[in-house]
C-alpha cells in the first residue's frame, strides 16, 4: 500500500462552547419526536430523560415493529408519506408508544405489520379500538395508533383482498407459526433491539437529513453476526447513530442496560489490544502504570510523566462513562471507534465533531494541572496565554477520553488480522456475503488503514484495478488504526450499491425501477458544483443516467438509492477555540495543517458530481509543527 497520507492530524476542537445546550428542552424533544410544542410540555412534566426508556418487553416490541415499515418502506420521500415512514410525530412513553401516521400510509403500515406465513409482517401482533386510536399489542409491548377511529380501521382492513394477510383483532388467538416466528425474531434482533427501540422515538431527526436528497433510508445489516441500523439518507451509508452522526447533544442520547455481559473495564482493554496488535510496545509487567502507558502509545503520545498523569485520569472517567446506563449507546453500532474516524465536517452529518461522553468531567481538573498539560504541547510556552494553555489541556484530556471508550467498546467478535512479515503491515480479507468480492482491510505500522472492495468483477472499475476503496486514513498508532478499520469495515460491506463511477456517474449495480415510477427533474440530474467543495450550481447540471425511485415503488433487494447526494464540504473550515478565548488559531504558537478532501479520485472537471464514496487524504507526507493534540469541542454537553 502506498503510504501518501499526512501524518495523523487528529481533529481540532471547535471551541469550547456548548452549542444547542441553549435549546428548552421543549424544543430538544420536538426535535426528536415531531410534537406540537404543548404535548412536549405536558409530557416532559416529572420526567428523568427527554426521551423516556422504555421497559425491556415494550423495546423488543418495538424494535420488532419498527424493523416492518423499514423494510416495506425503503427509500422514500417523506414529503410525499407525510413523515418518514408515514410518522408525522410520535409521544414515547416507559410502557407505551404514541404513533400519529398519516391517514393516506394507514394501508402501508397495515401491509407491512400483517403476519404472512412466510415471515413477512408482525407475529403475534393484535389490534384493539379505543377512543383515542388503535392500540396495537405484542407480549409487553403497547403501540397507539393514535386519531385513527375503528371504523376507518375496518375500512383499510375490508380493502384487503382475499390473498393478503390482515391483522387480527385481539380476540383471535395466536396462529400456527406464530410463536416459532416471535422466538426467531426476537433472536435476530437481540443485539440490536435497543437501538432500534431508541432510533424510532427518535424518527424524526432524520428530518434534518432529507434537506438535501429528500430521501429516507434506513435498512438493517448483519456484520461479523452482528445485526447493525445503517442510515444512508444522503446515499452515504453509516453505521453511526442519528445522535451521534448529527453530533446532538447528550440529553437527546438514549439510556438502557449495559450489554451483557457488563461493564468493560477500559485498562483491560486498552491493555489487551495493544498486547494483541502491537506486542513489542505493551508495557512490561514490571512497569507502574501499564494501562496509561499502553493509552499513550494508542493515541500516539510519549510516556512523558504529565502525560501519563493525565492517561491515569482519563482512564478513571472512563471506567466511570462506560458503566453508566445513561451512556450505554456507547457500545452500540460497533463501539466508539466510530466516532474517531475523521470526517470531513467533523461528524457524518454534523459541522462538530461528536464529543464523549465525560468530557465535561474528564476537563473538570484545576487550572494549574490544565496548564502544565497544555504547555507539553506548546512549542513556545513562554509567549503562550494562560488561558489558551489551559484549552489545549483540554483538548488534549478529551482527546484521549476517546481512545479507551473506542477500545473497551470494540466488538466482542474479533477480525482474523495476519501480519505481512517483510513490514509489519496487518491484513483482514473476507469474502462479501451476498456477491462476488472481497472485503479487505490493511493497517500499517504507521498508523494508516485502508478499507476497499476488491475482485468485484465490474467492468466500470477496470481502472481502478477492479478495486473501490471505501475509506483510507491515518490513525495515531497501528492499534488505533485497527480500531477504526474495524468499524469502517462494517459501512464498506454495504456501501457498493450506493457507488458511482467517475466517468458517467453511473451506479456501480444497477437498480430496478418500477415500471409504475414517476421520475422528478430532480432524480435524473445530479447536482454538480463548480468547485471541490463548494456549493452546487443548478445552471450548470449534468444529467444522469439512473432514474431515482419514488416512494411509491417497492424497494429493491438491495435498497440501492438512484439520487446523486448533495455534495458536503471537503474541507474542514477553521474555527478552533476562538469562540472560546477570542484566539483566531488553535494554538498561538502553532499551526494545524489543513485536513484535505476525502475524495478517492478528484473530478475531472468543475462540474462532475461528487460520489457517495467516503474517500481518502492523499496529499504528500509532510512533517506537521507540533500542535496540540486534538479532540472534540465540548459543544455538546449534556442538557
Amino acid at each position: 500500500m502506498t503510504q501518501i497520507l499526512t501524518p495523523y492530524t487528529p481533529r481540532q476542537q471547535w471551541g469550547l462552547r456548548t452549542t444547542d445546550t441553549d435549546l428548552a428542552p421543549v424544543a430538544l424533544r420536538q426535535m426528536a419526536t415531531g410534537e406540537s410544542e404543548e404535548t412536549a410540555r405536558a409530557e416532559l412534566t416529572d420526567l428523568e430523560h427527554l426521551i423516556p426508556m422504555p421497559t425491556p418487553g415494550q423495546a423488543r416490541g418495538e424494535a420488532r415493529v419498527f424493523q416492518a415499515p423499514i423494510a416495506a418502506y425503503g427509500r422514500h420521500r417523506p414529503t410525499l408519506t407525510g413523515g418518514p415512514f408515514g410518522i408525522r410525530s410520535l409521544t414515547p412513553r416507559t410502557d407505551e408508544l404514541v404513533v400519529r401516521i398519516a391517514p393516506s400510509q394507514l394501508d402501508r403500515w397495515i401491509d407491512a405489520l400483517a403476519y404472512r406465513q412466510g415471515g413477512a409482517g408482525v407475529a403475534g401482533l393484535r389490534w384493539a379500538g379505543r377512543r383515542d386510536g388503535i392500540i396495537l399489542t405484542l407480549p409487553g409491548t403497547k403501540m397507539l395508533l393514535a386519531e385513527i377511529s375503528e371504523s376507518d380501521w375496518r375500512a383499510a382492513l375490508g380493502r384487503r383482498t382475499a390473498d393478503q394477510s390482515s391483522l387480527m383483532p385481539h380476540w383471535i388467538p395466536q396462529l400456527p407459526g406464530e410463536a416459532e416466528h416471535t422466538a426467531t425474531e426476537d433472536a435476530e434482533l437481540a443485539g440490536a433491539c435497543d437501538h432500534l427501540c431508541a432510533t424510532l422515538r427518535r424518527i424524526r431527526l432524520v428530518d434534518a437529513l432529507t434537506r438535501g436528497s429528500g430521501h429516507v433510508h434506513l435498512f438493517t445489516t448483519r456484520h461479523q453476526g452482528d445485526l447493525h441500523l445503517i442510515e444512508a439518507c444522503e446515499a452515504t451509508p453509516t453505521v453511526l447513530p442519528l445522535w451521534t452522526s448529527r453530533s446532538l447533544p447528550l440529553a437527546l442520547w438514549p439510556a438502557g442496560p449495559i450489554p451483557a455481559p457488563g461493564p468493560r473495564d477500559p485498562r483491560t482493554a486498552v491493555l489487551d489490544l495493544l498486547t494483541e496488535i502491537e506486542p513489542a510496545h505493551a508495557p512490561s509487567s514490571a512497569a507502574d502504570h501499564r494501562a496509561a502507558r499502553a493509552l499513550c502509545h494508542l493515541t500516539g503520545l510519549s510516556t512523558a510523566p504529565v502525560l501519563v498523569q493525565a492517561a491515569e485520569h482519563v482512564l478513571d472517567v472512563a471506567t466511570h462513562v462506560l458503566a453508566d446506563p445513561a451512556h450505554a449507546s456507547v457500545y452500540a453500532s460497533g463501539g466508539w471507534a466510530g466516532s474517531c474516524r475523521t470526517y470531513p465536517q467533523g461528524t457524518v452529518h454534523g459541522t462538530d465533531p461528536c464529543l464523549p461522553p465525560g468530557a465535561e468531567k474528564v476537563t473538570d481538573l484545576p487550572e494549574d494541572a490544565l496548564q502544565r498539560l497544555g504547555r507539553h504541547f506548546s512549542s513556545r510556552s513562554s509567549d503562550t496565554s494562560r488561558t489558551d494553555l489551559v484549552n489545549a489541556g483540554q483538548e488534549e484530556l478529551v482527546h484521549l477520553l476517546d481512545w479507551p471508550l473506542a477500545a473497551a467498546t470494540r466488538p466482542t467478535r474479533r477480525l482474523d488480522w495476519n501480519p505481512n512479515e517483510a513490514d509489519g503491515t496487518l491484513q483482514h480479507r473476507q469474502q462479501l456475503p451476498d456477491r462476488d468480492g472481497t472485503l479487505t482491510l490493511t493497517a500499517s505500522t504507521t498508523g494508516v488503514y485502508r478499507v476497499s472492495l476488491e475482485a468485484l468483477g465490474l467492468s466500470d472499475l477496470a481502472d481502478e484495478n477492479d478495486t473501490m476503496e471505501w475509506e483510507r486514513e491515518a490513525a495515531p498508532s497501528q492499534s488505533a488504526a485497527v480500531l477504526l478499520a474495524e468499524h469502517a469495515a462494517i459501512e464498506a460491506a454495504v456501501c457498493l450499491p450506493f457507488q458511482r463511477e467517475h466517468r458517467k456517474q453511473r451506479l456501480l449495480l444497477p437498480s430496478t425501477v418500477s415500471a409504475a415510477v414517476e421520475p422528478t427533474i430532480r432524480s435524473v440530474i445530479p447536482e454538480p458544483i463548480t468547485s471541490w467543495g463548494s456549493s452546487p450550481s443548478p445552471a450548470s447540471s449534468a444529467a444522469s443516467t439512473t432514474a431515482s425511485a419514488s416512494p411509491r415503488e417497492q424497494p429493491t433487494a438491495t435498497g440501492a438509492p438512484i439520487l446523486t447526494p448533495t455534495p458536503r464540504a471537503t474541507t474542514r473550515p477553521p474555527s478552533p477555540l476562538s469562540s472560546a478565548t477570542g484566539s483566531s488559531s488553535p494554538h498561538p504558537t502553532t499551526a494545524k495543517p489543513p485536513t484535505p478532501p476525502r475524495s478517492t479520485a478528484p473530478p475531472t472537471s468543475a462540474t462532475s458530481p461528487p460520489t457517495a464514496q467516503r474517500s481518502t487524504r492523499s496529499s504528500p507526507a509532510t512533517s506537521p509543527q507540533p500542535t496540540a493534540s486534538p479532540a472534540r469541542a465540548l459543544s455538546k454537553s449534556a442538557t
